[in-house]
């Protein structure tokens, strides 16, 4: 499969428009529409509804749309690296990471790599855990530090790198300060603060399994906030308590009290993952200042 009529078709793609898409890329429309229509004969099915007034994607362009554009980044970066090879600059590194990493580990990571690789450039990006692995298996990051997820893995490489635990956060008015030692039990019917499900779907189910006692009515549940600091800012509003990784709670507002739970819950895993086949040089000169897993 040639790249030129996949760009052609993410053109027409993007613009529902064939004359318009044809002007965008500077060709007429009559080899514009061959092309589309060669490439709906190699895959076997239509990738557009055609009418006088519209254009629209199938279901099946729809899908290719999201494959054809993950190739065309794809062959994008190679070109750009190829080209930063040949002219000697290279030593760039996209690199993900979420909220508990910058939190933790990560700072002293990039600055150990900034001291002892000063050529290498580095391109950060706070990124959720599905974000991640969405942009390394299209070639788009080098490397994320982000949750253990349950999603099909095959090509990438992953090492734990870090391990906390989950905190109880709560405002000081709050009736479970008075209480010396927290346990699950303490949290039956209380209104508890967690994550966005869709942020981290499999954490999210082990955590309300982990606090659903049987016999005792359950915690209410909110997921309004997609972040850490959105949680506690939540708390800091009295919409309840919050369960958070510990070193989210570094610098914590000093209005807000944080306890240990005497109970176990899930831990807070932290994960380096990368492609196998990547062969970015940079890559394998920041993997060396990796640590062990803190465990």
């Amino acid at each position: 499969m040639e790249l030129t009529p996949l760009r052609y078709f993410v053109t027409v793609a993007r613009e529902l428009h064939f004359r318009r898409a044809a002007a965008k890329l500077n060709i007429t429309q009559a080899p514009l529409s061959a092309a589309v229509k060669k490439l709906e004969d190699e895959l076997g099915c239509k990738l557009f509804k055609r009418t006088s007034r519209v254009v629209e994607l199938t279901d099946a362009g729809m899908f290719f749309l999201t494959e054809a554009e993950a190739i065309l980044n794809r062959a994008e970066q190679a070109q750009k690296r190829l080209t930063e090879f040949l002219s000697g600059k290279t030593g760039q590194l996209a690199i993900g990471y979420n909220e508990p990493a910058i939190h933790s580990f990560l700072p002293a990571i990039l600055s150990q790599v900034r001291t002892e690789e000063s050529s290498l450039r580095l391109q950060l990006r706070e990124l959720e855990t599905a974000e991640q692995y969405d942009l390394l298996k299209k070639g788009l990051l080098d490397i994320g530090f982000l949750r253990p997820f349950s999603t099909e893995i095959s090509g990438l490489t992953t090492q734990l790198i870090f391990r906390e635990k989950y905190v109880l956060v709560m405002p000081q008015d709050h009736e479970l300060t008075q209480l010396k030692h927290i346990t699950i039990e303490h949290l039956a019917g209380k209104d508890i603060i967690l994550f966005a499900r869709d942020v981290n779907p499999e954490i999210y189910d082990q955590l309300v399994t982990a606090l659903t006692v049987n016999g005792l009515p359950p915690p209410r549940f909110r997921q309004d906030a997609r972040n850490k600091s959105s949680m506690l800012a939540m708390v800091q509003a009295g919409f309840g308590c919050a369960l958070v990784p510990e070193s989210c709670c570094r610098g914590t507002d000093n209005n807000l009290i944080v306890r240990e739970i005497e109970s176990e819950l899930p831990s807070v895993d932290i994960a380096a993952v990368w492609a196998q086949d990547n062969t970015n040089e940079a890559l394998q000169k920041f993997i060396r200042f990796l640590p062990g897993p803190e465990l």
